[in-house]
């Protein structure tokens, strides 16, 4: 019989690295470990291993130049060859309705992008809970016809835009694991806030509580 799936995925890809839980801060979330990744070259596959009460994987398949991109501080994307559209995250398929699902092709995108939208965090789990607040944002990198979510550091939570422009920061070597967590956005070089408006003034003024509630965390 015929195999008819769209995406071929090995069924056993060995496990043969481990890397430590001190990737997620000094604070801890109980029951939860980085347990490691797997690269298979023969087969270019990527998988993940996390143990949260009990131990499972999960494999990117396709999509495993991706994860294996983020351990080298790289960022693949897909590329449509009928229409030119660009993906990240990837897409094995073009989602472009004309286009009938076209395999679409992998291309190293540029570590750089703009805000399409953001919202400012004010609680999180127990691992992020002395950065509050933080800004997450939905980021467009390198023309992409998607939008990818990370932290955007090195600014006033108040201070986001929407459009602005960012640029990728890799976490350092040996603390990559293959995952979102291996990079984050921060603006771009000569980036200037914009003047303080009523509403930045607000955001500013709802942020203050949390930044005295984490100052008391011990």
């Amino acid at each position: 019989m015929t195999d008819k799936r769209l995406h071929r995925i090995p069924d056993k890809v060995e496990f043969n690295d481990k890397h430590s839980n001190d990737f997620r801060g000094d604070v801890r979330e109980h029951g939860f470990h980085f347990c490691g990744y797997d690269w298979d070259e023969k087969e270019e596959q990527f998988k993940v291993y996390l143990h949260y009460d009990q131990l499972y994987y999960w494999k990117y398949a396709e999509l495993s130049k991706m994860g294996k991109g983020l351990l080298d501080k790289e960022l693949w994307g897909t590329q449509c060859p009928k229409c030119g559209d660009k993906f990240f995250p990837p897409r094995v398929n073009c989602w472009n309705l004309d286009c009938n699902l076209e395999k679409a092709e992998w291309i190293k995108l540029k570590p750089e992008g703009y805000v399409h939208t953001f919202t400012i965090a004010g609680w999180s789990g127990k691992s992020s809970l002395k950065r509050l607040p933080f800004v997450l944002a939905y980021v467009v990198v390198d023309g992409c016809k998607t939008a990818v979510a990370n932290e955007l550091r090195g600014i006033d939570p108040w201070d986001a835009e929407f459009g602005m422009p960012v640029k990728v920061v890799w976490a350092p070597d040996g603390d990559r694991r293959g995952t979102i967590t291996d990079f984050w956005f921060e603006p771009a070089d000569g980036w200037k806030p914009g003047p303080m408006t009523p509403e930045k003034e607000r955001m500013k003024e709802l942020c203050k509580p949390v930044y005295e509630w984490v100052a008391t965390l011990k």
